[in-house]
């Protein structure tokens, strides 16, 4: 078992352990009082965060930069396709299992077909339809005929923005794949398992652009040491894939990455593609999360000098980019060929041997993935898995501290005769009055607090998106109003092709050239934006709250003073407030997340429609002008001019498509995001203020009277509360060596990737 899952599993005996205590005790302490009502729920919100934490490993970097064969490296074993297809759509995570199964989640019948009708908006013709209904990809007609319009489409027709023409790939795919997957596909979507001997069917899915098409996610369970249950790997698909989708597909998930590893291939070093998708990253603000793999071909570098050489360069770029960029040189496939040497080919053992002559360079590899496994253990298992199981421990000791001093209270009011005991409540009451004063106070400040910053995150983000002055909107708006179609390439298409087929090209030209700029640079600015709120949300809550420590810190030490002159120990809290809000662990509880910003904007087909009619308007106006014999402008010349007007009410259309697509998206960050975020960050801070008064306010008369009734069975009662604190005395001690066990590990910076491999 690895070190994290171990201390996991530890801490969470520790918490159900508490839990029982609870249940088991409060009959005798009065359990029904407030305080044991939150302590019975703390151990259940950290029982669900240890169950739901996951720290996710995104892997990225431009196509054939060996983002997969780093995988399978790491992992030691080939579970992923090498060399998978550049226009596969699919982020392929990988997680820990007990064997080796692949699971793929498929697309409803509903969200293929809308995809679809969506890539036939503006098809050039029609007429192909056998009937007028909706395109349905279960009806053997609709197919056919699909199938013999994508065949007669013009080959120029084909490429779009120098690359391939994304909605052309999408529905030739969707036709190819269909025999093979139309019954994996349900009405509401489906899985589908791969296991053992069956588990590299899963790679058809991946490498095959007709068979991924219809996948929504792939996970893989793989056995082993390497990763942990705690842990996600990821292998996203290429950053420069031709379909600028993809990019936003790649940008969901390293939203929710804990760390990026970027992959630059030795035979190139960094391209403009890297350059180009780092800076998107940059813009993100996720670049402080990122180490750097230079993937060395190891038949491309004679010795060591040649690849210091390229190293340097490397980190000279990277550094233009991203400060101090922590930089690692291995070579991936030769790891992955020496620790899988049965399975290889001749021809790859016969690369292997060779590759071992070059002994300074292997050396020099392996050096590298000692050290780069060494930094994903501190990274992962010590900084943010370690400091988890540090603050759930922490919330543990308050439970415990609260629950003892609960007990240490009953005891006492059990020893003292009837008026003692209500003289020392009349006096406790008063200091729980004061702390409850307290949080009433801090309460209300931060409900206030909460709902003014809610009210400014609303107007600013109103702001952000605002049709007149909003940076993003204004932006995709001017692109579109800008844009010109290459009108002599469009008259060289008009007369080969048709004005249908032109206006279609012309229309998926715009598209692609929008959506990237929607990948490229508005999708950044809108995440940007986004972790500039969150950093000023938790800074203001913090300035909010910074006045009520040492209010706090009175109302305690005043409480815990008046224990002491009963002669009551205090719990040993050390209280102190630090503000830290850890906004991650808060989003996974609630399950929020940015809407995604692979959305697509749909368009209407009315757009075509206009355009035919603006056609037939100047035929007919030729031909009128050629009966009464005046000058008339040729085919072409009305093929062109129809052409201008219907790209004005094509972009028409695509700037109603963007405002539709922001006012959604801005909404649905309003109210599904920011809203509850900002609710629920804002009761955590509470929790982290008051948590320690949950040990000290309560009815202590109720208490007082409760003990009373049970003065006549005072030996027993005396007997089971001596059982509680002998069980507390246990529970403090076990989570004491916990908590030394875990702090020397987090301490501890020597170890490698041993501990999680």
């Amino acid at each position: 078992m690895d070190t994290y899952q171990h201390n996991r599993e530890a801490v969470l005996k520790i918490n159900e352990a508490v839990k029982a205590l609870l249940q088991h005790s409060s009959g005798v302490l009065n359990g029904g009082a407030e305080a044991f009502k939150q302590w019975d729920q703390s151990c259940d919100t950290i029982a669900r965060q240890l169950m739901d934490h996951v720290v996710r490993i995104a892997v990225v970097g431009a196509i054939k930069s060996g983002k997969s064969t780093l995988v399978n490296a790491l992992l030691r074993d080939d579970y992923l396709k090498r060399g998978a297809g550049v226009v596969t759509s699919i982020v392929t995570r990988l997680r820990k299992g007990d064997a080796l199964m692949a699971r793929l989640f498929f697309k409803s019948w509903d969200e293929v077909n809308a995809e679809i009708r969506q890539a036939l908006v503006l098809f050039p013709s029609d007429a192909w339809r056998a009937e007028q209904h909706a395109f349905d990809i279960r009806r053997g007609q609709d197919r056919r005929d699909l199938q013999a319009a994508l065949d007669a489409l013009d080959s120029e027709l084909r490429i779009v923005q120098d690359s391939l023409n994304a909605n052309g790939v999408l529905l030739a795919s969707y036709l190819k794949g269909y025999d093979q997957v139309q019954s994996f596909i349900a009405d509401e979507g489906a899985t589908r398992e791969f296991a053992g001997e069956r588990f590299s069917e899963h790679r058809d899915f991946v490498g095959n652009d007709a068979l991924a098409v219809y996948l929504k996610d792939i996970e893989l369970a793989v056995p082993g040491d390497v990763l942990t249950r705690n842990m996600e790997l990821a292998d996203c698909q290429g950053s420069d894939s031709p379909n600028p989708l993809h990019l936003a597909m790649i940008q969901d998930y390293l939203l929710k990455a804990h760390l990026v590893v970027y992959v630059v291939s030795s035979r190139t070093g960094l391209r403009q593609a890297d350059i180009r998708f780092l800076s998107i990253i940059k813009r993100m603000g996720i670049a402080g999360n990122m180490l750097f793999v230079v993937n060395c071909d190891l038949n491309e570098h004679d010795g060591m000098d040649d690849l210091a050489a390229l190293v340097q360069r490397v980190r000279e770029e990277l550094a233009m980019i991203v400060p101090d960029p922590e930089l690692f040189v291995l070579s991936a496939l030769y790891t992955l060929f020496d620790a899988t040497p049965a399975d290889l080919s001749d021809k790859d053992n016969e690369r292997l041997a060779q590759w071992r002559k070059a002994e300074a360079l292997v050396s020099f590899s392996e050096q590298e993935l000692r050290r780069l496994q060494s930094v994903l253990v501190r990274k992962l298992t010590r900084e943010r898995s370690g400091l988890l199981l540090q603050n759930q421990l922490e919330r543990i000791a308050v439970i415990l501290n609260g629950l003892q001093q609960w007990l240490r209270l009953n005891r006492d009011l059990l020893r003292r005769d009837t008026g003692d005991a209500r003289s020392m409540t009349d006096q406790l009451q008063t200091h729980q009055d004061r702390m409850s004063q307290v949080q009433a106070m801090i309460q209300s400040t931060l409900d206030g607090a909460v709902a003014k910053i809610a009210r400014e995150m609303k107007v600013d983000v109103d702001r952000f998106f605002d049709l007149r002055g909003g940076p993003v909107l204004q932006q995709a708006l001017t692109f579109v109003r800008d844009y010109k179609p290459d009108l002599e390439r469009s008259r060289e298409q008009l007369a080969a092709s048709g004005f249908t087929h032109t206006l279609y090209f012309v229309f998926q030209d715009l598209k692609q050239a929008l959506d990237g700029l929607m990948a490229e640079k508005i999708n950044p600015e809108i995440v940007g934006f986004v972790q500039q709120r969150e950093g000023a949300l938790q800074e203001q809550l913090r300035l909010v709250a910074e006045p009520y420590e040492a209010m706090v810190r009175d109302a305690l030490a005043r409480y815990e003073a008046a224990l002491d002159q009963f002669g009551l120990k205090p719990a040993a809290t050390q209280w102190q407030f630090d503000g830290a809000l850890d906004l991650d662990s808060v989003k996974t509880t609630m399950g929020l997340a940015l809407p995604p910003a692979a959305a697509t904007m749909h368009y209407s087909a009315t757009i075509k429609t206009e355009a035919v009619m603006r056609l037939g308007l100047y035929t007919l106006a030729r031909l009128l002008r050629k009966v009464l014999k005046k000058t008339a402008a040729g085919e072409q010349a009305e093929g062109v001019q129809a052409l201008k007007d219907g790209v004005r009410s094509m972009k028409r259309e695509t700037e109603r498509a963007i405002i539709a697509h922001f006012r959604d998206y801005k909404e649905n960050l309003k109210f599904q995001y920011i809203q509850p975020l900002t609710r629920v960050v804002g009761n955590r801070l509470y929790d982290i203020l008051t948590e320690q008064f949950t040990t000290y306010v309560g009815d202590v008369r109720q208490l007082a009277a409760a003990v009373d009734a049970s003065r006549d069975d005072k030996t027993r009662v005396d007997g089971e509360l001596k059982a509680f604190e002998q069980t507390l005395s246990d529970l403090h001690a076990r989570l004491e060596t916990l908590r030394d066990t875990i702090r020397l590990l987090m301490n501890d910076t020597g170890s490698t990737m041993e501990s999680i491999s």
